[in-house]
C-alpha cells in the first residue's frame, strides 16, 4: 500500500489521526499525527486477486431500443412485465435517467440481452496508477519549531 503524505510503497501502514482525518501512512511520516492503530499486511491479503467491474455499454440505449423493434413490444408492455411505471420506464428508454442495477437486472431477463460489459482486471496492484499523487505531492509540508 503507498503511504497518503509521501506516496511510499510499503506493506505494513499505520493509521494515523492528521489534525482530524485519518490517514495510512508510513512510519517515517506518522510522527506529522498521532498513531491509531497498526495496519497489518493482512489487509492486502484480503483484496481479491482478480476484481471484475460491471459498467453499462456505451451504447445500452441502441441495444435495448433494438431488442424492443424486434420482440416487437411497447414500452408498456415491458413496464408491466417489469412491476414499473410505464413513465419511469420511458425516462430510462430515452437516456433521462439511467437503470439501477435491479432494473437493469430485469430489463435483461425480459428482452435477452446484455447491457453489460465486464472488465477484468487482472492484478488489483497492477491496475493502480502509478501517476497517482500522493497528499504530501499537493501540499507542502512546514515543521513548527519548537
Amino acid at each position: 500500500m503507498n503511504c497518503e503524505i509521501c506516496g511510499a510503497f510499503e506493506e505494513n501502514l499505520l493509521k494515523v489521526e492528521v489534525e482530524g482525518a485519518l490517514m495510512n501512512l508510513c512510519k517515517s511520516c506518522s510522527k506529522y499525527g498521532k498513531v491509531i492503530e497498526f495496519n497489518t499486511s493482512t489487509n492486502n491479503k484480503q483484496l481479491k486477486q482478480y476484481k471484475s467491474e460491471r459498467q453499462l455499454k456505451y451504447n445500452y440505449l441502441e441495444v435495448m431500443k433494438n431488442a424492443l423493434e424486434e420482440k416487437k413490444l411497447s414500452i408498456n408492455e415491458v413496464a408491466n412485465n417489469l412491476k414499473c411505471s410505464p413513465k419511469d420506464l420511458k425516462k430510462i428508454f430515452l437516456g433521462d435517467i439511467l437503470p439501477d442495477n435491479d432494473i437493469t437486472a430485469k430489463i435483461e431477463k425480459v428482452l435477452n440481452i446484455s447491457l453489460y460489459e465486464l472488465d477484468y482486471v487482472s492484478d488489483v496492484n497492477s491496475a493502480i496508477d502509478s501517476n497517482k499523487l500522493s497528499f504530501g505531492d499537493v501540499v507542502d509540508i512546514k515543521r513548527i519549531k519548537k
